[in-house]
């Protein structure tokens, strides 16, 4: 697949559609969801370098926050690192983790109950146990 460059300036800053037949602005409706989208600083290289240690943890945190977890996915990169998703039936729980760093972004995107998703940050936060994060909030939809 051949790379395509778009101008920045031919990007609209703001795109509304109209919703059925009304003027509504979409952006005035509620939020269908929260997304959550986190990087861990400072996180000890054994807790997420193999998939074996990352799995479980992300498993049970899924399990624990009450989300409805459909399939789960993790890579190991060699000689450590780990990918990780969680398709969710509210949408996803996703995993990158950077050993060599102590880094791992984590994202968590649920259309469900937005206080599951924030329990389920709080959970992470505990099993990783990072020197410091940053993370965004944002309400989707």
């Amino acid at each position: 697949m051949k790379a395509v460059h778009v101008s920045p300036t031919a990007v609209p800053k703001t795109t509304v559609v109209p919703v059925g037949t009304s003027d509504r602005d979409p952006r005035e409706t509620p939020p269908v969801g929260l997304h959550i989208i986190a990087e861990l600083y400072g996180v000890a290289p054994e807790k997420i370098s193999f998939v074996e240690d990352v799995a479980p943890v992300v498993e049970r945190i899924v399990r624990e926050a009450e989300l409805s977890r459909i399939e789960s996915f993790y890579h190991q990169f060699r000689p450590y690192g780990v990918t990780g998703i969680v398709l969710l039936e509210e949408s996803h729980v996703s995993l990158h983790t950077w050993p060599e760093h102590g880094l791992v972004n984590l994202d968590i995107f649920t259309c469900g109950d937005p206080e599951k998703a924030k329990k389920a940050f709080a959970m992470f936060l505990e099993a990783f146990e990072p020197k410091n994060y940053r993370h965004f909030q944002l309400d989707r939809g």
